[in-house]
């Protein structure tokens, strides 16, 4: 009897076990699945699935690693309240001088309804690195008509002397809010802050004129010859559902996707969101004097509709349009054999700007 009643607990418990073993797998058929290929490849010499499972976990940690979590300029809390749509009034200004409008005028290309003016604001510690910029431009056909806005006489000289007197023009000390140096300022270093701000100054006045301001830092290189045309269809792609009207008001590069913009690179159209988005950052660099213009702008789009479905503000491809992180030190867009339509040599101080350069092969000064 006792010889019975064991056999019995020992039969009950191989059936719960089974019972077990099968709900498991048919609650998990990947796992089952994953089973019977591994007993299936035993003794296959030409297929080692550990190191294929290996080498795919290593490539997911490389794709995961790509998402960066902290962007190039390091979290400051903006104090300042942006001005609500409804409380924002437009400023007025007086018109430039006549060679400051002869400037921007020659210079303008004229795209449907778009007046568009390629530009960069640049002081002369930064004259090597608009030679390559001008250079690159060159190579993506965009070199006919693009102005740089001088900080200081000594960068117009230099460009003059080089051959671009034509596409330099020194910003009208009117202007300015701070001084500025004609030195190189280093990422957050002494004049950064304040170079960034001349930025905001000039695309503020030329949004003020019409002009659909297609913004780029120098430490920018553009690689692709369709830049323009591919721009040009990206602002204007995006129509309303009922009005068909065009949405795209503002194209930002980004910083973190779909978290940050990168204000080294954008195109703003000379609409009220455009001037208000300009308008508050200068303000909000005026009262707090280590924010910087990427800064605040992230600070302003925090309060804005930023909805696919209708927003103004639309954000370029991070992998066309990658930041020295995604470039140079993930390999993104090369690792998916995409070709960029600019390199940004940011993330990186002082001469390893060049050397990344250099060594990417996108560095066309000769020295």
């Amino acid at each position: 009897m006792e010889r019975i009643t064991r056999r019995r607990y020992v039969m009950l418990g191989l059936a719960l076990f089974a019972a077990f073993i099968v709900l498991t797998l048919f609650n998990n058929p990947a796992m089952y699945s994953s089973k019977i290929s591994n007993i299936a490849n035993i003794g296959d010499d030409s297929i080692d699935t550990t190191t294929d499972i290996i080498a795919n976990n290593n490539e997911e940690t490389a794709i995961n690693d790509i998402g960066l979590d902290q962007p190039e300029d390091a979290p400051v809390e903006v104090l300042s309240e942006p001005t609500k749509a409804e409380d924002w009034k437009p400023k007025q200004f007086t018109a430039p001088s006549k060679h400051v409008m002869d400037m921007i005028n020659t210079n303008v290309m004229v795209n449907s309804k778009d007046k568009v003016l390629l530009t960069a604001v640049v002081n002369n510690g930064m004259a090597d690195y608009t030679m390559n910029w001008i250079e690159s431009l060159k190579k993506s056909n965009v070199d006919k008509k693009f102005l740089v806005f001088a900080i200081d006489q000594a960068l117009v000289d230099t460009l003059t002397a080089a051959g671009y007197g034509k596409h330099v023009v020194l910003i009208p000390e009117h202007w300015f809010h701070k001084e500025i140096s004609a030195e190189f300022a280093g990422w957050l270093e002494g004049d950064y802050t304040p170079i960034t701000h001349s930025k905001s100054l000039v695309v503020e006045r030329l949004l003020y004129l019409g002009i659909t301001v297609w913004f780029s830092d120098v430490d920018i290189v553009f690689t692709n010859p369709n830049i323009f045309q591919y721009l040009m269809l990206k602002l204007k792609s995006r129509k309303h559902a009922t009005t068909k009207q065009e949405l795209t008001e503002v194209l930002f590069s980004q910083e973190l996707e779909q978290r940050l913009i990168n204000s080294g690179f954008f195109i703003m159209r000379p609409t009220e969101t455009s001037k208000r988005i300009m308008s508050d950052t200068i303000s909000i660099q005026d009262k707090e004097t280590k924010v910087t213009q990427q800064q605040a702008m992230n600070r302003i789009l925090d309060d804005m509709n930023l909805s696919y479905h209708e927003s103004p503000i639309a954000l370029l491809d991070l992998t066309l349009f990658p930041h020295g992180r995604y470039y140079f030190d993930n390999n993104v867009p090369a690792r998916f054999s995409m070709t960029p339509m600019i390199v940004h040599a940011n993330y990186r101080q002082g001469q390893q700007k060049k050397a990344d350069l250099k060594k990417a092969g996108l560095w066309y000064l000769k020295e």
